[in-house]
């Protein structure tokens, strides 16, 4: 349990983590605009990125709405997981 609390607490701190190290190397190098440009505009089309693979993803996995659903179930002494028939 403490693992995951552990796991969720880094995922939640991460971009403040990112942006910390971001202000801190453009304090110290000191880049030029074209430069920070180039680096904003990569930021943003990752963004629309991985934005658009996880919407892709929702909309393309899954199984059929008019599936039944089977739970799961002991067989022969094993766990059958559960699926859509």
């Amino acid at each position: 349990m403490i693992r995951i609390i552990i796991w969720n607490l880094f995922l939640f701190c991460l971009p403040f983590l990112m942006s910390w190290a971001w202000t801190i190397w453009v304090r110290r190098s000191q880049p030029d605009v074209e430069t920070r440009r180039n680096y904003a505009m990569s930021v943003a089309i990752g963004t629309v990125l991985v934005l658009s693979s996880l919407l892709v993803w929702r909309f393309m996995s899954g199984d059929a709405p008019d599936a039944s659903y089977v739970p799961p179930h002991l067989k022969d002494g094993q766990i059958e997981p559960g699926r859509f028939e």
